[in-house]
């Protein structure tokens, strides 16, 4: 039997950006966030350990996320590449499809995050 040819397909932008700095990059509506915190406590088994478990969560509350500086109040959430895994991304595409979530580029990211505030 002859060989399939098996023909690489080229990396999106997003996906070279993702290779290249190991990052994925969200940005969520604060009220489609609580669905996408209670989707990772869910698909990892949160909280690990019981009644004495350190790590109740999988991803930070809201509240201690950064928020965009274009005025859309979106919510930035960065994760390690092998932290998300295709199973994620198949349940987070309606969550995409509604345009309350999107993953970006870096340089996307970048131009949206708030500069840090120097103390005086």
């Amino acid at each position: 039997m002859p060989e399939e040819e098996h023909i690489d397909e080229p990396l999106t932008e997003l996906e070279q950006d993702q290779l290249d700095s190991g990052w994925f990059f969200f940005l969520a509506t604060p009220e489609a966030y609580p669905a996408l915190y209670g989707y990772v406590d869910q698909s990892r088994g949160y909280p690990i350990g019981g009644a004495k478990a350190s790590t109740l969560h999988g991803l930070p509350p809201a509240e201690e996320l950064m928020t965009t500086t274009d005025g859309s109040g979106q919510l930035m959430l960065q994760l390690s590449h092998w932290r998300v895994t295709p199973d994620d991304l198949t349940a987070l595409q309606p969550y995409i499809d509604q345009g309350v979530l999107s993953i970006v580029t870096e340089l996307e990211w970048l131009s949206v995050k708030p500069e840090p505030v120097e103390e005086l």
